[in-house]
């Protein structure tokens, strides 16, 4: 186990340390090595290994787990009853499934890559690609967006890539209750209620929240009556296959992008600023609706910057904007309301937020961060409250 970061910063007065927890389960000790080199670089996230299903529930019944990612084969088990034992357990905790190489991917038709609770990603991957899909789980978590669990939809691939053999109980809520029986991936049969066969299969598909559990296949049941495929009914399509490749050498600083405005100056404190920024946007890249974030001086001068989208020139704004939270916070301290550490303005194009750094602790910087009018201006503050202390701690 490795202490890698300090996770949420909550308070405004006080610093409170809660690190997210995430759990690698992988009998392939050379990739969980690689990973676990990543991770070092990577300060956001405490992580856990093991090498087997029962060392990881182990875990998990001891430990509050923010993400979990398996490898399908284990050495006790294969990963798809560690992740049925997930709908059972902890179904709001996002998953995601390490694929062989050469393994196809199921791509969900109605989605635009994101699957919610559950992800996939083929082996081998750069670091980046992993990191990137913990951020995104992390903040569909914090918007509450994994609360209603897996979608069974999402989890039939599964059974093709691991060709289960099996009776797999399905229950959605408190109403709905259904079985489907498998041959080496292939469904044969369905039911729940009074409806059975392909009309079942579909139905049982849509289902969320749903807590699955595998027995055996009864003797009864090796007769194929779905005639739709199970990818069909799961509403997916298998992306297409790329060639396995070799991991790269040397796992690389995570850096999910590339700064469009490099240091302004050549002075060390203003390329050190630029360098830790580029170190730990990668959560705010992930944000829906996010634009860009600029670090400023007291002056207004830009000293830092990351844009997502290339028209964005903070210079034409960001004096103006440091005028005007200079006067907000003016207004509210001769009012009585104490130190203003933050401000949001809202227009029809955009969400404009401010936020200062703890001046006595940090120094003195304003950071100014860009969002489209109908993204999350409240978790772009959750999340800049925890960035901005790593961001100025590694300068």
């Amino acid at each position: 186990m490795h202490v890698l970061a300090i996770g949420h910063m909550t308070s405004s007065k006080e610093s409170v340390n809660i690190m997210d927890k995430v759990l690698i389960v992988d009998s392939d000790k050379k990739n969980l090595a690689r990973i676990e080199k990543g991770f070092k670089e990577l300060h956001h996230f405490e992580l856990l290994t093991a090498q087997s299903g029962k060392s990881a529930i182990s875990i998990l019944k001891k430990t509050k787990i923010t993400v979990l990612i398996t490898d399908i084969k284990l050495s006790d088990a294969d990963g798809v009853q560690l992740l049925a034992y997930m709908t059972r357990n902890y179904p709001s905790t996002p998953c995601v499934v390490m694929l062989e190489p050469g393994k196809p991917r199921p791509w969900f038709t109605d989605r635009t890559g994101h699957e919610d609770v559950l992800y996939y990603l083929e082996k081998p991957f750069e670091f980046g690609a992993l990191a990137s899909i913990i951020f995104v789980g992390l903040n569909l978590k914090d918007e509450g967006l994994t609360l209603k669990g897996m979608t069974l939809k999402n989890f039939l691939p599964l059974i093709i890539l691991s060709r289960k053999t099996c009776q797999m109980e399905i229950i959605s809520g408190s109403q709905k209750k259904g079985y489907m029986y498998f041959d080496t991936g292939v469904l044969l049969d369905a039911h729940y209620d009074n409806t059975i066969g392909d009309q079942a299969a579909k139905d049982m598909a849509k289902w969320e929240s749903v807590n699955i559990s595998f027995s055996k296949l009864p003797k009864d049941k090796t007769e194929q009556k779905i005639h739709t495929k199970l990818l069909e009914i799961a509403g997916a399509i298998w992306k297409e296959k790329t060639s396995p490749k070799a991991p790269p050498k040397q796992t690389p600083i995570i850096q999910l992008t590339t700064p469009v405005v490099p240091a302004l100056s050549s002075a060390a404190g203003q390329s050190k600023l630029q360098t830790a920024l580029s170190r730990h946007n990668g959560i705010l890249r992930t944000i829906k609706g996010y634009i860009g974030l600029a670090i400023l001086s007291p002056n207004g001068n830009i000293l830092a910057s990351d844009v997502a989208d290339d028209s964005i020139n903070f210079k034409g704004f960001s004096k103006e904007f440091n005028q005007l939270f200079a006067q907000c916070s003016k207004t509210v301290s001769q009012k009585g309301l104490d130190r203003c550490t933050g401000l949001t303005v809202h227009t029809q194009k955009a969400v404009v937020i401010m936020m200062t750094s703890d001046v006595y602790r940090e120094g003195n910087f304003r950071f100014i961060g860009l969002m489209t009018p109908e993204a999350n201006g409240f978790f772009m503050q959750s999340q800049l409250l925890r960035v901005i202390p790593q961001v100025l701690a590694s300068t």
